[in-house]
């Protein structure tokens, strides 16, 4: 039944809650994006012992556990996603198994997983209902802001707690290369998310400054991961969003790059972001990278079905999320993967689709990283960008077929006594 022409239907709509208030906003951000300015403060104060870092994982797991008891949290698991579950519970199993057997970093990964991942996306995920994504991207920033501007204060100021590696890339004690990339390319995200909405002239100034900064410590980091990420969410946009001025704006940037490939000597920048294949395992990573996805490939070989288990002997892990998954769980764990790929995937168009770019871009620049470092254990910022992409986009999707019943059930003079209530 179509609804008539001038027919309004009233719905209860939340009053927008202010960044400085919205604690589900703060917790999101301080869980995947806090971490670095934990690192930079150890890393000043020449703590090693790590407690800094617990104490902020506590911090983190209070907050998000507090946006949980503040939300409306009514059969809220129902958005979840049954393959999700069944993956996150083998693989907790098969690292609760090795940490029990004492193997490895089996059991400081059990432990990090649940206090880092675990928790923190089950009460973000069942309180996804209190998500705006102005308030994120606006606590994302100013989390981002201070990270980027401690580095680039740092790098300029000459403290001894900056320091470049054997391939010239910066890092600090307790911060590698890869998570200050990440970190830039984050507050990146942000920058744009909040860009592309009518600002005032002193907002946009700030966070084109920020955006500047974010780049430069992107620069400084010089790691693979996030700039490939970068390239990712460049592309990823115009894709999902196709429209003639975008495509017109990509084949310009494309035929820009080319332009500039051809015309000048890529060499010191590809050398920069350790682009080119020269040097050995001493001073060029891929060496060892690919040393332990063959290792990985090895050990998957041994038991197809199951796997081999999470420890991967002689490295930490093989630096390559698919790789890791036919390790620790073989082709079971594959293809109870599968399934939550697609649903990112799908989750990913239908955010686009409504112009809400921000956990889009996030999930990719967390997921495409996955492809060049970190273990799935240690893979907080993307475990929980993807549960609360899932959460977020299942609850969206229940509320739309929600209002429409609502719509469908009520009969033509229950429309036409609303429209004349104006």
């Amino acid at each position: 039944m179509d609804v008539p022409t001038g027919a309004v239907i009233v719905m209860h709509i939340r009053r927008p809650v202010p960044v400085y208030k919205d604690l589900w906003a703060w917790s999101f951000a301080l869980a995947i994006a806090g971490y670095p300015l934990v690192a930079i403060l150890s890393s000043l104060t020449g703590r090693d012992d790590g407690v800094l870092s617990i104490v902020f994982r506590i911090l983190v797991i209070v907050l998000c556990g507090l946006s949980f008891l503040f939300s409306d949290r009514q059969k809220a698991w129902r958005f979840g996603n049954i393959w999700l579950f069944y993956f996150v519970g083998l693989y907790m199993l098969k690292l609760g198994l090795d940490a029990n057997s004492g193997i490895g970093k089996a059991p400081l990964g059990l432990v990090f997983a649940l206090t880092a991942s675990v928790v923190p996306c089950a009460f973000l995920a069942l309180s996804t209902n209190r998500w705006s994504e102005i308030n994120v991207a606006w606590a994302v920033l100013a989390v981002g802001a201070l990270t980027v501007a401690g580095i680039v204060g740092l790098q300029y100021s000459g403290s001894i707690a900056v320091m470049t590696d054997n391939s010239d890339r910066l890092y600090l004690e307790r911060l590698n290369p890869i998570s200050i990339g990440h970190a830039g390319l984050t507050t990146l995200i942000a920058s744009y998310t909040l860009i592309r909405i009518p600002q005032r002239k002193i907002f946009k100034f700030a966070i084109f400054s920020v955006a500047v900064a974010a780049a430069f410590t992107m620069y400084l980091a010089a790691a693979r991961g996030p700039i490939v990420a970068l390239a990712c969410c460049i592309i990823l946009f115009p894709m999902l969003r196709p429209r003639f001025m975008t495509m017109i704006m990509g084949w310009l940037f494309i035929a820009g790059v080319v332009l500039v490939f051809a015309t000048t000597d890529m060499t010191p920048l590809l050398d920069k972001f350790h682009l080119t294949a020269t040097g050995t395992a001493a001073n060029n990573s891929t060496t060892a990278r690919l040393e332990a996805i063959t290792l990985s490939w090895e050990l998957f070989r041994q038991n197809p079905l199951l796997g081999y288990g999470t420890q991967l002997p002689f490295f930490a892990y093989p630096h390559n999320m698919f790789v890791e998954i036919l390790q620790d769980m073989g082709l079971v764990g594959m293809a109870i993967f599968v399934p939550v790929l697609v649903k990112i995937a799908t989750g990913i168009k239908f955010l686009v689709g409504r112009r809400l770019v921000l956990l889009p871009l996030l999930t990719t620049q967390a997921f495409v990283g996955a492809q060049f470092s970190g273990a799935l254990w240690g893979a907080a910022f993307l475990w929980i960008a993807v549960t609360v992409l899932i959460f977020r986009v299942n609850a969206m999707r229940s509320f739309d077929v929600w209002a429409h019943r609502r719509v469908m059930e009520r009969s033509y003079p229950q429309f036409g006594a609303l429209s004349g209530a104006r």
